[in-house]
């Protein structure tokens, strides 16, 4: 391929390099740098040093200020980033006239509501590809690597994907696309045949600089959609819906929208249901999935099947089939329930602990929870006082503590306790046996913070980690030891 067909010219400030010169691959690591292929550099301030000097690139593709050895020829752009998302999206040549593209967006709910997606577009027949939090399937098959955690891959994974599921016969794309992806520019060349936006409320402050700046890289999403798909009763969603120049819909169960929900009954651990409004028809929708919120995760995903084309009886069916999402409100039933949740963020913690102290009826609610290293310490202290207004026992552990110090993040979350209810057991696999072992009968213990995921993340980097598999290996050590005792 030639330098010509990855960037244009007019896209470049100047050009050490004849565009007409052939490469053969891209990469952004500068100690795979080879003769042959294109360098990125998509942030000249954290430039390695580690070059390969005796192998020079065809071209480098970075910003005016990225000091190069002599011998590496530089084409300098004003924005390396969205420069190397258009580069790898040109280099994996995809088709998108085959495919529908569908992108959600929001602080919460992005996994549920693409998942509905895709579970009524595959239910009707269509071959979807999937990308989400830690998990990218074509036509429900995995093909992520197992320590693969992002929510939006960068380009050099993202459009050679697109790529493969295009190759696959993937009719539809559903993709979660996060507030870095966005801000980064990640996705700016593509354009989403819908945009979805489930809610907003304070988060990634650390990255963003202000809440603000996180809407503008959350409201990014609408300029490049054919169709904007907005959650109307949240103030931030509704302020993107006024500020959408494209066609949209909009959802609302307190706004009425283009969609609308009525009658609305939480029936605890055994779902919701509520009737749904959509242009000149109704219909009742049960859904076996726990969670009020869901209401509009739902609402959402129905409103862009049926635009798409799918008959609302055969969405209303295989929504209302759906037993469940793992790690998220994943219940585990014995004589009393664990309940796991992907919930790391102030707002989805408060959501899901203020229902379970609602429905969790004459027993006791336990939480076992902790919070990310290196993200957004201001949460940590408020995280603990939503524990503790609504749990009856609270357990602090870790969660995924990276780079930081596990005490230190423990020490900021204790901080927001009021009293002094709540225990500290570090190792999380043993705060999870500790609460499961401890419960009784008719009692709810939440485990909040890491839901599906396969893996912890520390100092040394991944290994492997399966809440649901300690919590089933708790209820059998429970059993034991009340059949001892009896």
């Amino acid at each position: 391929m030639k330098i010509s067909e990855i960037i244009y010219r007019e896209e470049y400030i100047f050009s050490e390099v004849d565009d007409e010169l052939e490469f053969d691959s891209i990469t952004t690591n500068a100690e795979e740098i080879h003769e042959g292929c294109v360098f990125i550099v998509p942030n000249s301030l954290k430039l390695t040093d580690k070059i390969n000097f005796s192998s020079p690139p065809v071209a480098v593709i970075c910003d005016a200020n990225a000091k190069l050895p002599e011998n590496f020829p530089a084409i300098r752009v004003m924005n390396p980033r969205l420069a190397m998302a258009k580069a790898y999206m040109r280099y994996a040549n995809i088709n998108f006239n085959k495919m529908k593209i569908i992108g959600v967006t929001g602080t919460n709910g992005k996994t549920s509501t693409a998942f509905f997606i895709k579970s009524v577009l595959s239910g009707c027949g269509i071959k979807v590809g999937f990308i989400g939090t830690g998990r990218i399937e074509i036509d429900g098959k995995i093909i992520n690597e197992p320590y693969y955690s992002m929510t939006t891959p960068d380009p050099a994974l993202l459009y050679p994907v697109l790529k493969k599921m295009e190759l696959a016969g993937c009719e539809a794309v559903v993709m979660e696309v996060s507030s870095h992806a966005l801000a980064l520019d990640k996705v700016a060349p593509l354009i989403f045949d819908y945009g979805v936006f489930t809610n907003f409320s304070s988060e990634h402050t650390d990255f963003h600089g202000s809440n603000e700046e996180y809407f503008l890289a959350k409201n990014k999403l609408f300029s490049i959609c054919r169709c904007g798909v907005f959650n109307i009763d949240d103030d931030q969603a509704r302020r993107a819906y006024a500020l959408c120049k494209t066609r949209k819909l909009s959802a609302g169960i307190l706004w009425r929208g283009d969609v609308w929900a009525v009658n609305i009954e939480n029936r605890g651990f055994d779902g919701i249901s509520y009737i749904y409004h959509f242009n000149s028809f109704s219909f009742k929708m049960n859904l076996k999935v726990a969670g009020i919120y869901n209401a509009y995760n739902s609402m959402l995903a129905a409103a862009v099947c049926i635009d798409m084309g799918c008959r609302p009886c055969e969405v209303k069916r295989i929504l209302g089939e759906i037993k469940g999402i793992a790690g998220r409100y994943e219940i585990i039933n014995d004589d009393f329930s664990v309940i796991i949740d992907y919930a790391h963020t102030d707002s989805a913690f408060n959501n899901i602990m203020k229902e379970l102290a609602a429905i969790k009826g004459d027993g006791t609610l336990t939480a076992v929870f902790g919070c990310g290293g290196e993200r957004d310490r201001e949460k940590r202290p408020r995280m603990a006082r939503i524990a503790e207004k609504y749990a009856d026992t609270v357990i602090v552990t870790t969660d995924n503590s990276r780079n930081e110090s596990p005490k230190d993040i423990i020490s900021d979350i204790i901080k927001g306790f009021e009293g002094g209810c709540y225990r500290v057991i570090e190792d999380r696999s043993e705060a999870i046996r500790t609460a499961v072992i401890s419960a009784k009968t008719g009692d709810v213990v939440a485990i909040i913070g890491k839901g599906c995921e396969k893996y912890s993340i520390d100092k040394n980097g991944y290994y492997d980690f399966n809440e649901k598999e300690i919590v089933m290996s708790a209820l059998k050590a429970r059993k034991a030891s009340k059949i001892i005792c009896e």
